[in-house]
């Protein structure tokens, strides 16, 4: 008696490997005409960086690969935040107003998604931070 296969399961006999029909073929756009999408082609560089004005030292604070614009924007944000909960009240209000502006957020998104830098700076008194993120191809392998 034959034993149900999982969802999962294959079964390799002679030249022929037996695939779950509800995935489809690697080829599927040769044969449906639909367009299967593949791996993006760009990653997005983030880095976080303070510099100070009086003497000019630079001091990195961080950097990520993201996948998306979306998801190199919510790394921003998220660095944004721990730069302002690290800030005097009246020196993190800009920040925090920043992270909640929708048209912002909107316009950050355009851009990267365009293949632009995008660039957000945070000032306080003698410190400057700077939260950028920059398109680079994505290497193959």
């Amino acid at each position: 008696m034959n034993r149900p296969r999982s969802f999962r399961e294959t079964h390799v006999s002679g030249l022929f490997r037996h695939q779950d029909v509800r995935r489809p073929p690697r080829d599927a756009t040769a044969t449906t005409g639909l367009r299967l999408l593949g791996p993006a082609t760009r990653l997005y560089r983030c880095q976080a960086v303070a510099h100070t004005s009086d003497d000019g030292r630079i001091f990195p604070l961080g950097t990520h690969a993201a996948g998306s614009p979306r998801l190199a924007l919510r790394w921003l944000h998220l660095r944004a935040h721990h730069i302002a909960d690290q800030l005097d009240p009246p020196a993190a209000r800009p920040v925090l107003g920043w992270l909640h502006d929708d048209q912002a957020h909107e316009h950050a998104l355009a851009v990267l998604a365009s293949g632009t830098h995008y660039t957000h700076t945070i000032r306080d008194d003698a410190v400057r931070y700077l939260l950028a993120a920059r398109p680079t191809p994505r290497p193959y392998p």
